[in-house]
């Protein structure tokens, strides 16, 4: 088993230092979530990772610096979520989610909805987070743990992990299917999971899995995923033919909600023209999605 150590460092905080025998060099990850941590060969010493980490302990300090800024604007805009509480919002592509602590003393959560938006009245053909068709409130009993705390976050987000995979099963196999039609792809199985690694895999059987946390995305983004493993059905990997490939499905597919009235098109229009790549669409869109976390 290999072995790791801890070591307490005074601004920040704990780092754990690990022994890799796939390792070549002493290498150090730094996460959000996770931590600091630094790999070190079988045959260096951890002495030597020590001294490896306090000749970037600087740059480590800065990378945990802007790594905090960035979650907290992803807060602030609603790429990431808080501790879900009472008065706790999350928006999808169909819906606003309220969470609200009742009175009871139950142990359990119901949920309501209400239609805000009835698009067969409205005419609107394409979906947005500014503009949900229904509300969903989620009242918990008072018998659940206190607000602000990780019991009841990790209660919270159970349900709302199910709200979104009814969602994402009632929206994303549909929107493959039009993209599909509309490119000419052809697909095994579509499979909506619900995991912390990535929004979507195309396997080498032409099966494809799709993240609940789709539904979190702004429609052009989440048409982005969708695209990306469509493409992967041609090219498994991410050489130029693909990356021409999924250029201009996303250029195709922009121009298709700029003329069903997306307001998110324009938005994304202006970071497009600015961008100095040679795929200014994917990449803009790229770009966009890494600063989202899933659920």
């Amino acid at each position: 088993m290999a072995r790791q150590r801890k070591y307490e460092d005074t601004e920040i905080g704990q780092v754990v230092f690990m022994e890799s025998s796939a390792a070549r060099r002493i290498s150090i990850r730094v996460h959000p979530d996770d931590g600091v941590k630094v790999t070190i060969p079988r045959f260096s010493s951890f002495d030597e990772g020590l001294r490896f980490f306090m000749l970037k302990r600087d740059w480590i300090i800065s990378t945990i610096a802007r790594q905090k800024r960035k979650r907290k604007e992803s807060l602030e805009n609603g790429k990431a979520l808080s501790l879900l509480h009472d008065g706790a919002v999350v928006r999808t592509l169909l819906s606003e989610i309220v969470f609200v602590r009742g009175t009871d003393a139950g142990v359990s959560a119901d949920v309501v909805t209400e239609r805000i938006e009835n698009v067969a009245d409205t005419g609107r053909v394409y979906l947005s987070l500014d503009r949900p068709v229904s509300r969903k409130t989620v009242t918990y009993s008072d018998g659940l743990p206190a607000e602000g705390s990780p019991a009841l976050d990790a209660m919270l987000r159970q349900v709302l992990a199910e709200l979104l995979r009814s969602e994402a099963k009632l929206i994303l196999p549909q929107r493959l299917r039009l993209f599909a039609e509309r490119y000419g792809f052809r697909y095994g199985r579509v499979t909506v999971k619900h995991n912390s690694s990535n929004w979507g895999s195309c396997s080498a059987r032409g099966n494809i899995n799709l993240n609940l946390n789709l539904v979190r995305l702004s429609e052009p983004l989440c048409d982005y995923v969708l695209l990306h493993e469509l493409c992967h059905l041609r090219h498994p990997d991410h050489g130029p033919a693909f990356h021409d490939l999924l250029e201009r499905l996303c250029s195709d597919n922009m121009a298709r909600l700029a003329s069903n009235g997306d307001p998110c098109v324009k938005v994304l229009a202006g970071k497009i023209s600015a961008s100095r790549s040679a795929q200014p669409v994917h990449k803009t869109l790229e770009r966009e999605l890494k600063g989202y976390r899933l659920v």
